[in-house]
Protein backbone atom coordinates (compact mmCIF):
# COMPACT_ATOMS: atom_id res chain seq x y z
CA UNK A 1 0.00 0.00 0.00
CA UNK A 2 3.08 2.45 0.56
CA UNK A 3 4.40 1.66 -2.96
CA UNK A 4 0.86 2.58 -4.33
CA UNK A 5 0.28 5.91 -2.29
CA UNK A 6 4.68 6.98 -3.67
CA UNK A 7 3.20 8.26 -7.42
CA UNK A 8 0.76 10.67 -5.38
CA UNK A 9 3.04 11.83 -3.74
CA UNK A 10 5.64 12.13 -6.28
CA UNK A 11 3.09 14.15 -8.40
CA UNK A 12 2.07 16.34 -5.65
CA UNK A 13 5.90 17.32 -4.54
CA UNK A 14 6.74 17.80 -8.26
CA UNK A 15 3.54 20.12 -8.58
CA UNK A 16 4.83 22.12 -5.27
CA UNK A 17 8.18 22.44 -6.80
CA UNK A 18 6.92 24.05 -10.39
CA UNK A 19 4.90 26.42 -8.09
CA UNK A 20 7.76 27.40 -6.14
CA UNK A 21 10.19 27.55 -9.34
CA UNK A 22 10.09 30.64 -9.84
CA UNK A 23 11.23 31.77 -5.60
CA UNK A 24 14.65 30.43 -7.07
CA UNK A 25 15.22 32.99 -9.46
CA UNK A 26 16.94 36.55 -7.52
CA UNK A 27 15.06 38.86 -9.33
CA UNK A 28 11.71 37.20 -8.87
CA UNK A 29 12.23 37.05 -5.42
CA UNK A 30 12.87 40.76 -5.20
CA UNK A 31 10.13 41.82 -7.01
CA UNK A 32 7.37 39.22 -5.13
CA UNK A 33 8.76 40.18 -1.68
CA UNK A 34 8.30 43.85 -2.38
CA UNK A 35 5.50 43.87 -4.17
CA UNK A 36 3.46 41.66 -1.79
CA UNK A 37 4.62 44.33 1.52
CA UNK A 38 3.29 46.85 -0.83
CA UNK A 39 0.38 45.29 -0.95
CA UNK A 40 -0.15 44.62 2.58
CA UNK A 41 0.41 48.24 2.80
CA UNK A 42 -2.09 48.89 0.31
CA UNK A 43 -4.99 47.49 2.12
CA UNK A 44 -4.10 49.65 5.09
CA UNK A 45 -5.09 52.56 3.23
CA UNK A 46 -8.41 50.82 1.66
CA UNK A 47 -9.58 50.17 5.37
CA UNK A 48 -8.01 53.54 6.32
CA UNK A 49 -9.72 55.84 3.80
CA UNK A 50 -13.66 54.74 4.04
CA UNK A 51 -13.25 54.37 7.76
CA UNK A 52 -11.82 57.59 8.16
CA UNK A 53 -14.15 59.40 5.79
CA UNK A 54 -17.82 57.27 7.21
CA UNK A 55 -16.49 58.00 10.97
CA UNK A 56 -16.46 62.10 10.27
CA UNK A 57 -19.37 62.47 9.16
CA UNK A 58 -18.91 61.84 5.57
CA UNK A 59 -21.43 60.48 3.19
CA UNK A 60 -21.12 56.83 0.84
CA UNK A 61 -21.71 59.61 -1.75
CA UNK A 62 -18.46 61.78 -0.44
CA UNK A 63 -16.65 58.60 -0.07
CA UNK A 64 -17.21 57.87 -3.88
CA UNK A 65 -16.65 61.72 -4.73
CA UNK A 66 -13.07 61.07 -3.58
CA UNK A 67 -12.54 57.58 -4.52
CA UNK A 68 -13.91 58.68 -7.88
CA UNK A 69 -10.96 61.30 -8.04
CA UNK A 70 -8.45 58.60 -7.62
CA UNK A 71 -10.34 56.36 -10.24
CA UNK A 72 -10.73 59.25 -13.16
CA UNK A 73 -6.73 59.92 -13.37
CA UNK A 74 -5.84 56.13 -13.00
CA UNK A 75 -8.04 55.70 -16.28
CA UNK A 76 -6.16 58.73 -17.62
CA UNK A 77 -2.57 57.27 -16.78
CA UNK A 78 -2.81 53.78 -17.77
CA UNK A 79 -1.94 54.11 -21.74
CA UNK A 80 0.65 55.93 -20.76
CA UNK A 81 2.22 53.48 -18.75
CA UNK A 82 1.88 50.78 -21.24
CA UNK A 83 3.74 53.09 -23.81
CA UNK A 84 6.59 53.84 -21.36
CA UNK A 85 7.00 50.37 -20.38
CA UNK A 86 7.39 48.97 -24.21
CA UNK A 87 9.86 52.05 -24.66
CA UNK A 88 11.58 52.30 -21.16
CA UNK A 89 11.34 49.52 -19.60
CA UNK A 90 8.68 48.28 -17.04
CA UNK A 91 11.45 48.40 -13.97
CA UNK A 92 11.75 52.11 -14.58
CA UNK A 93 8.03 53.32 -14.77
CA UNK A 94 7.28 51.00 -11.31
CA UNK A 95 9.91 52.40 -9.48
CA UNK A 96 9.04 56.20 -10.25
CA UNK A 97 5.35 55.10 -10.14
CA UNK A 98 6.33 53.65 -6.41
CA UNK A 99 8.30 56.78 -5.22
CA UNK A 100 5.99 59.34 -5.89
CA UNK A 101 3.16 57.80 -4.13
CA UNK A 102 5.18 57.28 -0.83
CA UNK A 103 5.76 60.80 -1.00
CA UNK A 104 1.70 61.67 -2.05
CA UNK A 105 0.96 59.53 1.18
CA UNK A 106 3.56 61.53 3.55
CA UNK A 107 1.12 64.69 2.12
CA UNK A 108 -1.98 62.26 2.77
CA UNK A 109 -1.00 61.69 6.87
CA UNK A 110 0.02 65.00 7.13
CA UNK A 111 -3.72 66.30 6.14
CA UNK A 112 -5.31 63.57 7.94
CA UNK A 113 -3.30 64.21 11.15
CA UNK A 114 -3.77 67.64 10.71
CA UNK A 115 -7.22 67.03 10.97
CA UNK A 116 -8.28 68.00 7.24
CA UNK A 117 -11.42 65.22 6.32
CA UNK A 118 -13.05 67.68 3.71
CA UNK A 119 -13.58 66.35 0.66
CA UNK A 120 -11.99 68.71 -2.24
CA UNK A 121 -8.12 68.10 -0.31
CA UNK A 122 -8.57 64.58 0.07
CA UNK A 123 -9.78 63.96 -3.53
CA UNK A 124 -6.70 66.39 -4.27
CA UNK A 125 -4.16 64.38 -3.08
CA UNK A 126 -6.45 60.78 -4.30
CA UNK A 127 -6.25 62.23 -7.72
CA UNK A 128 -1.99 62.08 -8.31
CA UNK A 129 -2.08 58.47 -6.54
CA UNK A 130 -4.70 57.41 -9.18
CA UNK A 131 -2.32 58.83 -11.92
CA UNK A 132 0.83 57.13 -10.55
CA UNK A 133 -1.09 54.06 -9.99
CA UNK A 134 -2.23 54.02 -13.43
CA UNK A 135 1.58 54.12 -14.61
CA UNK A 136 1.93 51.11 -12.53
CA UNK A 137 -0.10 48.69 -13.44
CA UNK A 138 0.70 48.14 -16.86
CA UNK A 139 4.17 48.18 -16.10
CA UNK A 140 3.35 45.48 -13.30
CA UNK A 141 2.15 42.88 -15.12
CA UNK A 142 4.42 43.74 -18.20
CA UNK A 143 7.61 42.64 -16.05
CA UNK A 144 7.11 39.07 -15.12
CA UNK A 145 7.71 37.70 -18.41
CA UNK A 146 11.22 39.51 -18.58
CA UNK A 147 12.15 38.04 -14.85
CA UNK A 148 11.13 34.46 -15.82
CA UNK A 149 11.27 32.34 -18.50
CA UNK A 150 8.31 31.25 -20.49
CA UNK A 151 8.17 27.66 -18.48
CA UNK A 152 8.23 29.58 -15.16
CA UNK A 153 5.56 32.18 -16.15
CA UNK A 154 2.51 30.06 -15.12
CA UNK A 155 3.68 29.35 -11.56
CA UNK A 156 5.13 32.95 -11.52
CA UNK A 157 1.43 34.48 -12.43
CA UNK A 158 0.07 32.55 -9.97
CA UNK A 159 2.78 32.73 -6.86
CA UNK A 160 2.15 36.81 -7.72
CA UNK A 161 -1.71 36.47 -7.50
CA UNK A 162 -1.41 33.75 -4.40
CA UNK A 163 0.63 36.53 -2.82
CA UNK A 164 -1.14 39.43 -3.35
CA UNK A 165 -4.37 37.47 -2.14
CA UNK A 166 -2.40 37.06 1.02
CA UNK A 167 -1.22 40.21 1.12
CA UNK A 168 -4.74 41.75 1.10
CA UNK A 169 -5.79 38.83 3.71
CA UNK A 170 -2.99 39.82 6.23
CA UNK A 171 -3.21 42.86 5.54
CA UNK A 172 -7.24 43.77 5.98
CA UNK A 173 -6.75 41.77 9.16
CA UNK A 174 -4.12 43.82 10.59
CA UNK A 175 -5.43 46.65 9.19
CA UNK A 176 -9.07 46.54 10.25
CA UNK A 177 -7.36 45.85 14.00
CA UNK A 178 -5.02 49.11 13.89
CA UNK A 179 -7.64 51.41 12.34
CA UNK A 180 -9.91 50.40 15.45
CA UNK A 181 -7.73 50.47 18.05
CA UNK A 182 -5.08 53.76 16.95
CA UNK A 183 -6.58 55.89 14.23
CA UNK A 184 -6.62 55.98 10.38
CA UNK A 185 -3.78 58.34 10.13
CA UNK A 186 -1.67 55.81 11.69
CA UNK A 187 -2.82 52.96 8.92
CA UNK A 188 -2.00 55.34 6.23
CA UNK A 189 2.18 56.08 7.32
CA UNK A 190 2.48 52.39 6.89
CA UNK A 191 1.31 52.44 3.45
CA UNK A 192 3.80 54.73 2.49
CA UNK A 193 6.44 53.23 4.11
CA UNK A 194 5.70 49.95 1.79
CA UNK A 195 5.66 52.18 -0.84
CA UNK A 196 9.08 53.28 0.12
CA UNK A 197 10.52 49.88 0.56
CA UNK A 198 9.06 48.14 -2.67
CA UNK A 199 10.81 51.01 -4.86
CA UNK A 200 14.52 49.57 -2.70
CA UNK A 201 13.69 46.26 -4.03
CA UNK A 202 13.23 47.25 -7.40
CA UNK A 203 16.13 49.38 -7.52
CA UNK A 204 18.02 46.23 -6.44
CA UNK A 205 16.78 44.27 -9.28
CA UNK A 206 19.65 43.09 -12.24
CA UNK A 207 19.68 42.35 -15.83
CA UNK A 208 16.24 43.10 -16.96
CA UNK A 209 17.35 45.47 -19.72
CA UNK A 210 19.74 42.57 -21.17
CA UNK A 211 16.74 40.32 -20.73
CA UNK A 212 14.63 42.15 -22.44
CA UNK A 213 17.21 43.44 -25.38
CA UNK A 214 17.37 39.61 -26.46
CA UNK A 215 13.56 39.41 -26.69
CA UNK A 216 12.48 42.59 -28.73
CA UNK A 217 15.63 41.31 -31.15
CA UNK A 218 14.78 37.68 -31.61
CA UNK A 219 10.84 39.27 -31.69
CA UNK A 220 8.00 36.67 -33.15
CA UNK A 221 9.55 35.34 -36.19
CA UNK A 222 9.33 31.81 -34.73
CA UNK A 223 6.86 31.63 -32.11
CA UNK A 224 6.51 28.54 -29.67
CA UNK A 225 3.77 26.69 -29.63
CA UNK A 226 2.88 27.94 -25.95
CA UNK A 227 2.56 31.67 -27.92
CA UNK A 228 0.72 30.34 -31.37
CA UNK A 229 -2.45 32.49 -31.81
CA UNK A 230 -5.48 30.84 -30.13
CA UNK A 231 -7.95 28.77 -31.97
CA UNK A 232 -10.24 30.56 -33.99
CA UNK A 233 -7.93 33.38 -34.89
CA UNK A 234 -7.65 33.94 -38.59
CA UNK A 235 -4.03 35.57 -38.63
CA UNK A 236 -0.50 35.14 -36.83
CA UNK A 237 0.79 37.77 -34.83
CA UNK A 238 4.67 38.24 -35.25
CA UNK A 239 7.61 41.54 -34.65
CA UNK A 240 5.91 43.00 -37.86
CA UNK A 241 2.27 43.67 -36.06
CA UNK A 242 2.10 46.98 -35.25
CA UNK A 243 -0.57 47.96 -32.18
CA UNK A 244 -3.20 49.27 -34.33
CA UNK A 245 -3.00 46.29 -36.65
CA UNK A 246 -3.23 43.83 -33.75
CA UNK A 247 -6.21 46.27 -32.07
CA UNK A 248 -8.49 46.19 -35.08
CA UNK A 249 -8.05 42.74 -36.33
CA UNK A 250 -7.56 40.30 -32.91
CA UNK A 251 -11.30 39.40 -31.77
CA UNK A 252 -10.40 37.61 -28.99
CA UNK A 253 -9.15 40.79 -27.63
CA UNK A 254 -12.59 42.34 -28.80
CA UNK A 255 -14.24 39.67 -26.76
CA UNK A 256 -12.49 40.40 -23.84
CA UNK A 257 -12.91 43.70 -23.48
CA UNK A 258 -16.62 43.81 -23.26
CA UNK A 259 -16.59 41.07 -20.61
CA UNK A 260 -14.43 42.99 -18.88
CA UNK A 261 -15.88 46.32 -18.46
CA UNK A 262 -19.31 44.01 -17.77
CA UNK A 263 -18.00 42.38 -14.65
CA UNK A 264 -16.13 45.67 -13.13
CA UNK A 265 -19.13 48.13 -14.02
CA UNK A 266 -20.44 47.14 -10.24
CA UNK A 267 -17.45 45.09 -8.87
CA UNK A 268 -15.29 48.11 -7.85
CA UNK A 269 -18.44 50.04 -5.95
CA UNK A 270 -19.14 46.88 -4.35
CA UNK A 271 -15.75 46.68 -2.69
CA UNK A 272 -14.96 50.22 -1.80
CA UNK A 273 -18.73 51.37 -1.25
CA UNK A 274 -21.74 48.59 -0.40
CA UNK A 275 -19.26 46.48 1.36
CA UNK A 276 -17.76 48.94 4.03
CA UNK A 277 -20.89 49.80 4.81
CA UNK A 278 -22.74 46.44 4.92
CA UNK A 279 -20.23 45.61 7.75
CA UNK A 280 -20.91 48.63 8.77
CA UNK A 281 -24.59 48.98 9.12
CA UNK A 282 -26.20 45.85 8.60
CA UNK A 283 -23.73 43.69 10.21
CA UNK A 284 -22.55 45.84 12.80
CA UNK A 285 -19.34 44.77 12.97
CA UNK A 286 -17.00 47.71 12.86
CA UNK A 287 -13.28 48.00 11.09
CA UNK A 288 -12.18 45.15 12.29
CA UNK A 289 -15.16 43.27 11.12
CA UNK A 290 -14.56 45.43 7.50
CA UNK A 291 -11.01 44.12 7.49
CA UNK A 292 -12.33 40.32 8.07
CA UNK A 293 -14.93 40.23 5.55
CA UNK A 294 -12.07 42.09 2.87
CA UNK A 295 -9.88 38.95 4.43
CA UNK A 296 -12.62 36.59 3.65
CA UNK A 297 -12.16 37.47 0.21
CA UNK A 298 -8.78 37.01 0.71
CA UNK A 299 -9.23 33.50 2.16
CA UNK A 300 -10.47 31.97 -1.41
CA UNK A 301 -8.53 34.26 -3.73
CA UNK A 302 -5.26 33.31 -2.45
CA UNK A 303 -6.51 29.41 -2.92
CA UNK A 304 -7.50 29.83 -6.41
CA UNK A 305 -4.35 31.96 -7.30
CA UNK A 306 -2.22 28.93 -6.04
CA UNK A 307 -4.33 26.26 -8.10
CA UNK A 308 -4.01 28.68 -11.14
CA UNK A 309 -0.22 27.40 -10.96
CA UNK A 310 -1.72 23.81 -12.91
CA UNK A 311 -5.01 25.22 -14.01
CA UNK A 312 -2.69 27.93 -16.55
CA UNK A 313 -1.00 24.93 -18.25
CA UNK A 314 -4.43 23.11 -19.15
CA UNK A 315 -6.29 23.47 -22.35
CA UNK A 316 -9.51 24.82 -22.89
CA UNK A 317 -8.51 27.51 -20.27
CA UNK A 318 -11.85 29.70 -22.37
CA UNK A 319 -14.08 27.49 -20.73
CA UNK A 320 -12.22 28.36 -17.09
CA UNK A 321 -12.57 31.74 -17.17
CA UNK A 322 -16.39 31.57 -18.09
CA UNK A 323 -16.90 28.17 -15.70
CA UNK A 324 -15.59 31.21 -12.98
CA UNK A 325 -17.04 34.43 -14.02
CA UNK A 326 -20.60 31.93 -13.41
CA UNK A 327 -19.41 31.20 -10.00
CA UNK A 328 -18.93 34.64 -9.32
CA UNK A 329 -22.42 34.97 -10.25
CA UNK A 330 -23.34 32.98 -8.03
CA UNK A 331 -21.52 33.79 -4.95
CA UNK A 332 -22.18 37.44 -4.69
CA UNK A 333 -25.60 37.57 -4.63
CA UNK A 334 -25.32 35.27 -1.63
CA UNK A 335 -22.56 37.66 0.56
CA UNK A 336 -24.94 40.11 2.49
CA UNK A 337 -27.03 37.05 3.55
CA UNK A 338 -24.38 34.20 4.51
CA UNK A 339 -21.14 35.94 4.27
CA UNK A 340 -19.36 32.51 3.86
CA UNK A 341 -19.72 32.90 -0.28
CA UNK A 342 -17.22 35.87 0.32
CA UNK A 343 -14.40 33.09 0.33
CA UNK A 344 -15.70 31.22 -2.95
CA UNK A 345 -16.04 34.42 -4.80
CA UNK A 346 -12.47 35.30 -4.06
CA UNK A 347 -11.20 31.82 -5.14
CA UNK A 348 -13.15 31.91 -8.02
CA UNK A 349 -11.82 35.22 -9.25
CA UNK A 350 -8.48 34.01 -8.02
CA UNK A 351 -8.10 32.01 -10.74
CA UNK A 352 -10.04 33.98 -12.75
CA UNK A 353 -7.36 36.45 -12.70
CA UNK A 354 -4.30 34.48 -12.72
CA UNK A 355 -5.31 32.25 -16.14
CA UNK A 356 -6.24 35.77 -17.64
CA UNK A 357 -3.16 37.14 -17.50
CA UNK A 358 -1.21 33.75 -18.56
CA UNK A 359 -3.21 33.94 -21.48
CA UNK A 360 -2.36 37.60 -22.18
CA UNK A 361 1.18 37.45 -21.65
CA UNK A 362 1.43 33.83 -23.90
CA UNK A 363 -0.49 35.12 -27.07
CA UNK A 364 0.63 39.05 -27.18
CA UNK A 365 3.93 39.33 -29.24
CA UNK A 366 6.84 40.63 -26.71
CA UNK A 367 6.97 44.46 -28.45
CA UNK A 368 3.31 45.01 -27.78
CA UNK A 369 3.15 43.35 -24.52
CA UNK A 370 3.12 46.61 -22.37
CA UNK A 371 0.71 48.55 -24.62
CA UNK A 372 -2.17 45.47 -24.86
CA UNK A 373 -1.86 44.76 -21.26
CA UNK A 374 -2.19 48.46 -20.80
CA UNK A 375 -5.76 48.63 -23.10
CA UNK A 376 -7.06 45.36 -20.74
CA UNK A 377 -6.28 46.91 -17.72
CA UNK A 378 -8.10 49.93 -18.85
CA UNK A 379 -10.78 48.27 -19.58
CA UNK A 380 -10.71 47.34 -16.30
CA UNK A 381 -10.10 50.70 -14.37
CA UNK A 382 -11.93 52.92 -16.95
CA UNK A 383 -15.26 51.90 -15.01
CA UNK A 384 -14.09 52.19 -11.65
CA UNK A 385 -14.75 56.44 -11.73
CA UNK A 386 -18.60 55.66 -12.82
CA UNK A 387 -18.78 52.44 -10.52
CA UNK A 388 -17.92 53.81 -7.18
CA UNK A 389 -20.39 56.97 -8.15
CA UNK A 390 -22.98 55.28 -8.67
CA UNK A 391 -22.46 52.96 -5.75
CA UNK A 392 -22.65 55.93 -3.27
CA UNK A 393 -25.42 56.92 -4.85
CA UNK A 394 -27.23 53.82 -5.04
CA UNK A 395 -25.82 52.61 -1.58
CA UNK A 396 -27.09 55.83 0.07
CA UNK A 397 -30.60 55.61 -1.40
CA UNK A 398 -31.00 52.01 -1.07
CA UNK A 399 -28.67 50.14 0.81
CA UNK A 400 -26.30 47.89 0.22
CA UNK A 401 -27.69 44.68 -0.92
CA UNK A 402 -28.61 46.14 -4.32
CA UNK A 403 -24.97 46.38 -5.61
CA UNK A 404 -24.04 42.82 -4.66
CA UNK A 405 -27.42 41.80 -6.73
CA UNK A 406 -26.76 43.61 -9.55
CA UNK A 407 -23.25 42.28 -9.55
CA UNK A 408 -24.36 38.59 -9.64
CA UNK A 409 -26.96 39.84 -12.58
CA UNK A 410 -23.96 41.70 -14.63
CA UNK A 411 -21.24 38.30 -14.03
CA UNK A 412 -24.20 36.08 -15.49
CA UNK A 413 -24.60 38.22 -18.27
CA UNK A 414 -20.41 38.34 -19.02
CA UNK A 415 -20.45 34.91 -18.52
CA UNK A 416 -23.56 34.25 -21.18
CA UNK A 417 -22.16 36.42 -23.61
CA UNK A 418 -18.64 34.71 -23.27
CA UNK A 419 -20.08 31.28 -23.98
CA UNK A 420 -21.63 32.47 -27.26
CA UNK A 421 -18.57 33.83 -28.95
CA UNK A 422 -16.49 30.94 -30.45
CA UNK A 423 -13.07 32.54 -29.61
CA UNK A 424 -13.52 31.68 -26.30
CA UNK A 425 -15.21 28.11 -26.28
CA UNK A 426 -11.79 27.26 -28.43
CA UNK A 427 -9.47 29.12 -26.90
CA UNK A 428 -6.74 26.44 -25.71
Amino acid sequence: MIRQKEPGGSRASRLVSTTLAPLRVRNFRLLFSGQMLSTIGDMFYAVALPWLMLSNGKSPQELGIVLAAYGVTRVATVLLGGLLSDRLGPRWVMLLSDVMRAILLGLLVVLVASGEFAVLPLAAVSAPLGAFTGLFLPAYYTILPEVLSADDLPAGNALNTASYQFAVLVGAAIAGVVVSSLKPVAALAVDGVTFAISSLSLFALRGLHARRGRQQAQGDAALPESRAPAAGEAWCFDASTTFWQLLRRWRLLHVGLVIIVTINLTTWGLFEIALPVLAREQFAAGATGYGLLLAAFGVGAFTGGLAAASVGRLPRRGLIMLAMILALALCYPLVPFVGLPGALAGSANGLLNVVFFIVAQQLTPPHLLGRVLSVLLLANVSVYPLSVALAGLVTTRFGPIVLFLATGGLMALAGLFGCLQPEMRKLQ
